[in-house]
């Protein structure tokens, strides 16, 4: 058996069919973040052991492990400096602790929280 999961990020809210009885739609149970800009790499140095920022490796690529100690997956884009971004998932539990975690490790990169608006525009651009 192989899993798979299937992220929806831009557009209306894909109808699940009862022709589709595997996929199990986790959207209440997951916490989604993005982080993008400038400093993306070195606020994940400060969260995670992970290596998101090599520029040897091509992107977009996954990578599931820790980030603030808990278990994620983590999609790493890295166009030019400007646009560099990382999105993860988490349980949803850990996103009050996850959130305050990243805005913390950020200050001092001038990192402030931002909405949807904010993230469309921005994987528009990718």
């Amino acid at each position: 058996g192989t899993q798979a999961a299937i992220w929806h990020l831009d557009g209306e809210k894909p109808t699940l069919s009862e022709d589709f009885p595997m996929i199990t739609d986790v959207t209440e149970a997951t916490c989604f973040l993005a982080i993008f800009g400038p400093s993306v790499f070195e606020i994940s140095e400060r969260l995670t052991n992970l290596d998101l920022g090599n520029p040897n490796q091509s992107t977009p690529r996954l990578v599931q492990g820790p980030f603030s100690h808990v278990p994620c997956q983590i999609v790493v884009f890295a166009k030019e400096k400007h646009n560099n971004g990382i999105l993860l998932t988490c349980s949803r539990g850990y996103g009050h602790d996850m959130v305050s975690a990243i805005l913390q490790a950020g200050a001092a990169f001038g990192l402030k929280p931002a909405g949807e608006k904010s993230f469309h525009h921005w994987f528009q651009s990718i």
